[in-house]
């Protein structure tokens, strides 16, 4: 009775391990049949909208630093580039020689070149030159110590900071993507070096001391000319700054 008890179970527990075997094998493919389908790829995730390239730069100038009560854009070497022309061979540089040849024609220096028109274009032509040289010598060393020296006019700012902006924009210059105002020499050396090297070459009679006398009529034209950048093609100086 025991024995044949025990072939029962023996003979079941070898059934149950047969079925499960069966039930986990997969079937063998039949011959010819189909290939199923091959599963769908996952869909990648839907792409975010692009931005606009008006939205972009807005996105940027929203980070940029302020300075003057506006963002301040670091300048690459292509805009001090242009920067450069501008201020030695452009408007200004033109503007700022006329004033000086002026005066120089009112206080007939150099007195060999006379009051005439010829004198006054001697003058004007020599100005250019100095005005030439001291922009090399300036684009030179902004380049070397990475000195940003355009004159940002301030932006809706007061009188007082209005004048305080344009007579510290001859002894500063901007430094770094936060543009802060930091003490140089760059504008007194090419400010210098322009009158200097002109007094000696081109004007008759010239000499150094000459040409440093003269430097006082190149810094009085530069703040002339920043002071007509605030008060009138920069028209809020009464303004309250914005937010």
């Amino acid at each position: 009775m025991g024995r044949r008890y025990l072939l029962c179970i023996g003979l079941l527990t070898c059934l149950i391990s047969a079925f499960s075997a069966a039930q986990t094998t997969p079937p063998a493919p039949l011959p010819n049949a189909p290939a199923p389908p091959p599963a769908a790829a996952p869909q990648p995730p839907r792409q975010t909208l692009q931005l606009t390239p008006e939205e972009r730069e807005a996105e940027r100038i929203k980070h940029l630093a302020i300075v003057n009560y506006r963002p301040y854009d670091q300048p690459s070497h292509k805009d001090q580039f242009i920067d450069y022309l501008n201020d030695s061979y452009g408007l200004p540089a033109f503007g700022r020689s006329t004033a000086r040849a002026l005066y120089g024609e009112a206080r007939n220096n150099s007195t060999a070149w006379g009051e005439d028109f010829p004198g006054y274009m001697q003058r004007f032509g020599s100005a250019l030159a100095s005005n030439a040289i001291s922009g090399n010598v300036r684009f030179g060393m902004e380049t070397l110590f990475s000195e940003d020296m355009r004159y940002i006019p301030c932006h809706g700012c007061k009188f007082k900071h209005k004048i305080e902006n344009a007579l510290l924009a001859e002894v500063t210059a901007r430094h770094d993507v936060d543009g802060h105002r930091f003490f140089t020499l760059t504008p007194e050396i090419s400010d210098f070096s322009g009158p200097i090297i002109a007094n000696v070459v081109w004007v008759p009679h010239g000499s150094p001391m000459s040409g440093v006398i003269s430097t006082r009529t190149v810094f009085a034209v530069r703040i002339g000319a920043h002071l007509f950048q605030e008060f009138v093609l920069e028209r809020r100086h009464h303004d309250k700054p914005e937010d």
